[in-house]
Order: structure tokens, then C-alpha cells, then sequence
């Protein structure tokens, strides 16, 4: 078995640019497996109708791989998948890839200081570094709802939409208010005979003001690409000016409620429509959503709101909590990602055979800055625990991560050394001043969300500046991490910090 430089598991925004790095520093052997038919990971798996992108095209794209040609500037997902295998191909990563691999476990070999990569289908990959790029959002979740095998229609999930399923003239109901929820009822709306939304929780929806980019425009970045760069600098800093509102200062956040407020009475004709639709919670405890044609819909005959929990499923239809059955033919859940099952699902052991979901993560997920792990040496996770955003593009952290891997490289070629890891006390520490900044933030204002974990610890989003993470990963502390020789002998980093920051 062939010994790699580097096995990267996931091909999406995250497996896909450190694929690029990798093939363009041109000197490590690598593979990249992904379970799917190619690269796209989010893009590809999420196929509902109306899937799109709330963060403007020209920041949600790669810095190394700018698109002069997007169509709108909020990207539909055929055109942002299409943008990343353009991106695959024009960086001649594929020759590296294998699609249709799904990879069940990773192991460490303390003492040949390399990982072993077991598929489901028995293949072994072995090489010196693991980057798992697995991603969250592509997992379906469902709730916690009785009886959800008994029914004798059809049952969709935005995370596995068919698109086989005939909706046309049937009676839909479309289960949760959230993100895809937003983007598939305006899609439904057109084709179904009738639509029932089913809202637990509103959520705060302002305008997404998407248009065309014209061609004039797009002549333009393509032959003066200054202004490619220009603009996405501009989408870049308008969007992280609000960094403050979700941080230090949430009562800023009271415009996002006004922008919402209003756009629910411009947008809904009825008066209790509009009270139901309107949330009771802060804006940004949850994520703001944005969308021109969500609440439109409502003022549609065919379409329909049932506030409150489904309770159970029958083989004809819902019960709402007061016992009342709505009857439809086909059931839509949108209803999110189990945002942890992919690491759930991959076992992963480290040193001395520690599972990493079930032993080091038994007291809640973290990371050093959201990349690596104590006690697994050489493995490094791209959007890792408290990497999310809630104001700005998830493709600029996946850069600054990108480059803090390749500096742990770097790190290990100057030192000689076989294996790094961090260090137990820098990850404690690290993770503390995580914690402390979330008091006196949006996020801790009181309304549930996936962002928090069972122990009510926001494991999610970094509470902080986008700039600020890409400091923090600009290189590697050798006070920070731990070196291995090649005799197995374990250094302090600051011995060899010159060639480490050299």
C-alpha cells in the first residue's frame, strides 16, 4: 500500500480548496475521496427547488478562483455547482479524485506516525496527514414526530430532494419555516394544488434585493478583473460591519427587526398572517434569512400557514398539536441538518485508540481555532467547532483555514519532525476565550437554536471578526503545539520556533 503525503475526505468548498493548495505547492502526494459522484458537497447533495445562496456570489466564491461570469448576485445552486467543477478542472484536481467513496474509519499508527483510511468497501488508504472536509449540511434531520413510516404518500427532504415526485395540482405539506423552507414554499407555490406550512418558530426574514448581473457588467470584470477584486473587497467589508451588532452591541440588531417588521406588512395582506409570521425573539439569535418572494406566498389562495408542532403522521396526512389532521398527498421536510453526523458517523481514533466523537468530544465538541485536535496528531478539520458565520462568507474562513494547514506543513518540514499536534493547554485556553465572548452577544439572548448544543454551549459559530479568525490561523504558535521526532521523541516547538516561523 502506497504511502500519501495527504488524504483529504470531502469535496466540497472546504475538500476542494485544500485539493487546489495542495496541487498547486505541486510537492506532496495526495488523494481526495468523496462519497458522491464529484465535487460540490452541499451544492451537489442539495437539489430543492428554489436552492440558492444568501451570501452575494462575488464573496462566495474562492479568492484564488474569482467569476466574472456569475448571473445574479445571489447564485442559484446549478451555477455554484457548475462554478466549483469548472474550478476542479481548471486546477487539474480530479486525476486526484475518487468519487463514489465512502470512507467508514480513520485510525492513527502511533508508530509509524501516519493514518490509515478505511472505506465501507474495504479499500485502505495510508498517509501522513488527514484533512477531513466532511461537511454539515447535507445530513437530513427530521423530528421528533410519531409514526413518520405510516404514510402512504410520498415524503421529500430538502437535504434529499426527488425531483421524480410529481407535485403538480397535489396538496404539499411543507414542514418547517427555516432557511430551505423559505426558498422551496415560492417554488412549490407555482405547481402544487395547495401548500400547508407547518411553523414551529418563525424566523426573521428581510429583503434579498437579487438581480441580474448584466452583460455589460460581466464584460467588464472580465476584462478589467480590478474590478472583480474591487467588488468583492466591498461585499466583503459591508458584511463584516456588522460584526458588531451579532458581538458586542446585539441591540443594533433592532434594524434587522424594523427591515423585518416592515417587509412582513408590505409583502402580507392578512393582519394575522402577518402576527404569526412575525417572530417573538431577537433578530440574529437565529440566523436572519433572507428572501423577496417568501412572503408572497402566503397571499396565495393555494397556500396555507398552521402555526405549532406536528404531533404525529398518519397514513393520509398530519396532526397538528390540537389533534386536528390535515390531510395532503406528499410531505416536504425542511426541517435542517444533523449538523454533527458526519463526524458521528466517521470513526476517527487517535492516539492510544481514542474515538474522537466519543471520547475526546464526550463533554462537547472543540478544536485549537477550529482545526485541530490533542491527541490526534497530523489530522486537520476544515469548518471545524466554532468556525460558522452568521454575517459573512463561510468560503473566507475556509481560506484561513486552508492556509493554517498548510503552515503546519511548512512547520513539519523545517523541523524534521514526523508529527504535530496542539497542545492540551493552548486548546483549553483557546476554547475558553471561545466561550467568554458569547455572553452580552445575540447569540446568548435566549431563543433555541442549532448553534447551541445539549448543554445549551455554542459549539457553532466563531463570535468574533472574520479577520480576526484569519489572524489567529496565519500561522503556527510553537508554544501552541507539540512537535514528534522521527524517534519518536517528543520536542517542545519552541526549540525549533526560528525554522517553525522561518
Amino acid at each position: 500500500m502506497k504511502l500519501l503525503d495527504v488524504v483529504i475526505i470531502g469535496a466540497g468548498f472546504s475538500g476542494l480548496g485544500m485539493a487546489v493548495r495542495l496541487q498547486r505547492e505541486g510537492r506532496r502526494s495526495w488523494v481526495l475521496l468523496e462519497k458522491g459522484e464529484g465535487v460540490g458537497g452541499t451544492w451537489r447533495e442539495n437539489r430543492y427547488p428554489g436552492c440558492a445562496c444568501d451570501v452575494p456570489s462575488h464573496l462566495y466564491s474562492f479568492s484564488f478562483a474569482l467569476n466574472p461570469a456569475w448571473s445574479h448576485h445571489f447564485s442559484a445552486q446549478p451555477e455554484i455547482l457548475a462554478y466549483m467543477e469548472r474550478v476542479a478542472a481548471d486546477e487539474q484536481v480530479l486525476p486526484h479524485c475518487r468519487f463514489g467513496v465512502e470512507v467508514g474509519a480513520c485510525a492513527y499508527d502511533e508508530k509509524s506516525a501516519t493514518w490509515t483510511v478505511s472505506t465501507t468497501t474495504g479499500e485502505t488508504w495510508r498517509a501522513r496527514h488527514l484533512v477531513l472536509g466532511v461537511g454539515g449540511l447535507h445530513h437530513p434531520k427530521y423530528p421528533e414526530v410519531a409514526n413518520r413510516e405510516v404514510f402512504a404518500g410520498p415524503q421529500l427532504h430538502s437535504a434529499q430532494w426527488d425531483p421524480t415526485v410529481e407535485l403538480r395540482g397535489k396538496r404539499v405539506a411543507l414542514v418547517g419555516t427555516g432557511a430551505s423552507a423559505i426558498q422551496v414554499l415560492p417554488e412549490l407555490a407555482k405547481v402544487a394544488g395547495e401548500v400547508t406550512v407547518f411553523q414551529r418558530t418563525p424566523a426573521w426574514v428581510v429583503p434579498r434585493h437579487d438581480k441580474p448581473i448584466s452583460r455589460v457588467m460581466q464584460w467588464l470584470y472580465r476584462v478589467f478583473p480590478v474590478l472583480l477584486v474591487l467588488n468583492r473587497a466591498r461585499i466583503y467589508a459591508l458584511l463584516e460591519s456588522r460584526v458588531g451588532a451579532f458581538t458586542t452591541h446585539p441591540k443594533l440588531l433592532r434594524i434587522a427587526e424594523w427591515l423585518g417588521r416592515r417587509h412582513i406588512a408590505r409583502q402580507v395582506n392578512d393582519v394575522a398572517t402577518r402576527e404569526a409570521l412575525t417572530p417573538k425573539y431577537a433578530a440574529g439569535c437565529k440566523r436572519i434569512l433572507l428572501s423577496d418572494d417568501y412572503y408572497p406566498s402566503f397571499n396565495r389562495e393555494n397556500v396555507k400557514l398552521e402555526v405549532g408542532a406536528v404531533r404525529e403522521v398518519t397514513p393520509t396526512g398530519l396532526v397538528t398539536v390540537d389533534g386536528r389532521e390535515v390531510k395532503c398527498d406528499v410531505i416536504a421536510w425542511c426541517t435542517g441538518f444533523e449538523v454533527a453526523a458526519p463526524l458521528a458517523k466517521l470513526k476517527v481514533l487517535g492516539r492510544g485508540g481514542r474515538d474522537l466523537a466519543h471520547d475526546a468530544w464526550k463533554n462537547g465538541v472543540e478544536a485549537y481555532r477550529g482545526t485541530t485536535v490533542p491527541g490526534f496528531p497530523n489530522l486537520f478539520m476544515l469548518v471545524g467547532p466554532n468556525t460558522g458565520l452568521g454575517h459573512n462568507s463561510m468560503v473566507y474562513m475556509i481560506e484561513s483555514q486552508l492556509e493554517f494547514v498548510m503552515q503546519h506543513f511548512d512547520a513539519l518540514d523545517a523541523s524534521g519532525a514526523r508529527a504535530i499536534e496542539p497542545r492540551e493547554d493552548a486548546t483549553r485556553e483557546y476554547n475558553e476565550m471561545i466561550q467568554a465572548r458569547f455572553p452580552g452577544s445575540i447569540w446568548a439572548s435566549g431563543c433555541a437554536s442549532w448553534y447551541l448544543d445539549e448543554r445549551g454551549k455554542n459549539r457553532t459559530l466563531f463570535p468574533g471578526a472574520t479577520f480576526a479568525f484569519r489572524s489567529l490561523t496565519s500561522k503556527v504558535e510553537p508554544l501552541h503545539v507539540k512537535l514528534e521526532m522521527p524517534d519518536a521523541r517528543v520536542s517542545d516547538a519552541a526549540v525549533v520556533s526560528l525554522a517553525t516561523n522561518g
